[in-house]
């Protein structure tokens, strides 16, 4: 991993991981905890006089979550992504606190931004209010994992287990003081209305009451978002741009920059994610997503008229799918 081309990787690996501590902590004494050498075999790797292993960089990049993908895909047209689906094997557990650990590795930068193009409302915000929370979940657990626990349960507020629900709260409190720039269109609320109906339709629910129930805490978190728009700010501080595109985006994709640490996020398949760290990528990704930008209206601390609009088209079409419930 010492080098190829002339274009030194293990120090640019290095210099990766490194950017992963605070200032005043040792580097050279952390790698040589972490990879159990000496402070000397540290300094050789460090130099460049000694290759790292695959097993000593496998074990730096599981600890600081760092892809290698972005120094061995440089070709503008190659990138390499990190796989992460949600199955019956990686539960929905472990797929909560994966997203609890990136929020907090975020969150520990001072220079740090998100940009999402959401396809959907953002997941996190439906982890605001714990009804809407449960609901989702169980549609994921039930009918996209088909995890074999839920497969002949109807959908109740208690059904899922209280860490499940701790666990996504704490996703959202995490959100909420993390600065977005998100782009929305009106159609954002599409999917949670159609698995509310299909539920419906399909008897999942084991109360009649509980379909026009959501579909009330979905226009109260609509009323939310509205107010998080019209400050410009998160309920806890965080800054909020959102914008309203009319055209219906093609997928959710999320933009994260931390310091000089940049993540794509793609979304697929409801839950699942493909990851990458690749330059070309990024680079591409930010040029989609401001060109996306310049096409849309900020509806945040400004555009009062448009913003209302905006939202009472979600809420009519909430009232209509309601209505529809009997």
């Amino acid at each position: 991993m010492a080098s190829t081309n002339g274009h030194n990787l293990q120090a640019e690996f290095l210099d990766q991981v490194k950017s992963r501590l605070p200032d005043k902590v040792s580097f050279v004494d952390t790698l040589a905890s972490i990879l159990e050498i000496s402070r000397g075999s540290a300094y050789r790797r460090l130099r460049g006089e000694t290759v790292l292993s695959l097993d000593e960089a496998k074990k730096l990049c599981d600890l600081f979550g760092i892809s290698l993908d972005a120094h061995f895909s440089s070709a503008a047209n190659s990138s390499l992504f990190h796989h992460r689906a949600l199955s019956t094997t990686y539960t929905m557990d472990r797929w909560l606190n994966s997203v609890v650990k990136n929020f907090t590795f975020f969150n520990s930068f001072e220079q740090k931004e998100i940009i999402f193009a959401a396809r959907d409302m953002p997941l996190f915000q439906h982890f605001r209010l714990p009804e809407l929370t449960a609901f989702k979940l169980f549609v994921w657990l039930k009918t996209v994992i088909k995890d074999p626990a839920y497969a002949n349960r109807t959908f109740g507020f208690t059904v899922l287990p209280e860490e499940t629900m701790k666990a996504a709260k704490k996703i959202w409190q995490l959100y909420s003081t993390t600065p977005t720039i998100e782009i929305w269109s009106d159609e954002a609320i599409h999917e949670t209305l159609k698995q509310i109906e299909f539920y419906h339709e399909c008897r999942f629910f084991a109360d009649g009451q509980q379909p026009r129930l959501l579909c009330d805490k979905l226009v109260e978190l609509i009323g939310w978002v509205k107010e998080d728009a019209r400050q410009g700010k998160k309920m806890n501080g965080a800054s909020y741009q959102l914008f309203e595109n009319e055209i219906l985006i093609a997928n959710n994709t999320i933009y994260a920059r931390m310091d000089k640490i940049r993540y794509v996020y793609i979304n697929y398949n409801t839950l699942s994610l493909l990851t990458t760290q690749q330059s070309s990528f990024c680079d591409k990704t930010v040029s989609y997503l401001e060109n996306l930008r310049k096409n849309s209206v900020l509806i945040s601390t400004t555009a009062e008229k448009e913003r209302n609009k905006f939202f009472n088209r979600m809420k009519e079409r909430v009232e209509e799918v309601k209505a529809r419930l009997t």
